[in-house]
C-alpha cells in the first residue's frame, strides 16, 4: 500500500487531536479548567495565584506549598484509585455495590477537597488586601459573565413559539 502525501497529513493531523486531547485532559489541567480544582473539585488555586500577580517571595511560599501538598494528595490518590476500580468493577458486573466501599471512596474524595481548600485559604492568607481585592473583583467578574453566557445558553435551547 501507497502512502500519499494528503493520507500522511489527515493520520498526523488525528494523532496530533487525541495526544492534544489527552493532554488536556490529563489531572494537571483538569486542576485548572474553570476552577473546578481537577477530581475532588474546589476552588481554582491557579487562578487565585495569576490574578493576585504574586511577589517572587510569594511565587517561592506557594511553590513550597504546593509541593507539600502534592505529596499528601499522591498517598491520598493512591489509596483511592484502586477502591475506585474496586467500585466501578462491582458496579459494572453486579450492578451494586457496597456501602463500605462507596463510604471509603467518599471519605478519601473529601480528604482531596480539604487539601484543596486548605491550601487555596493558605495561599489567600499570604495576599495583601490589594492582591486579594484583585482576586475579588476578578472573580466576580468572570461569575458574572459565566452566568451572562449560560443564560444566553439556556435562550437558545427554549422552543420558540
Amino acid at each position: 500500500m501507497v502512502f500519499k502525501a494528503k493520507h500522511f497529513t489527515t493520520v498526523v493531523l488525528i494523532l496530533g487531536g487525541v495526544l492534544g486531547l489527552s493532554v488536556w485532559l490529563s489531572p494537571s489541567y483538569a486542576q485548572m479548567r474553570h476552577g473546578r480544582g481537577g477530581m475532588a473539585g474546589g476552588p481554582n488555586v491557579f487562578f487565585l495565584m495569576r490574578a493576585a500577580q504574586l511577589t517572587p517571595d510569594q511565587k517561592t511560599q506557594v511553590q513550597t506549598l504546593l509541593q507539600n501538598s502534592r505529596q499528601n494528595t499522591k498517598e491520598i490518590i493512591s489509596q483511592l484509585m484502586p477502591l475506585r476500580q474496586q467500585l466501578n468493577s462491582s458496579l459494572y458486573s453486579t450492578g451494586t455495590a457496597d456501602a463500605n466501599l462507596i463510604n471509603q471512596v467518599n471519605g478519601l474524595e473529601n480528604q482531596l477537597r480539604q487539601e484543596r481548600y486548605s491550601v487555596f485559604q493558605q495561599v489567600w492568607s499570604m495576599l495583601n488586601s490589594g492582591q486579594q481585592s484583585r482576586v475579588t473583583t476578578l472573580y466576580s467578574q468572570m461569575a458574572a459573565n459565566r452566568a451572562q453566557r449560560l443564560e444566553a445558553w439556556k435562550s437558545l435551547q427554549q422552543p420558540s413559539q
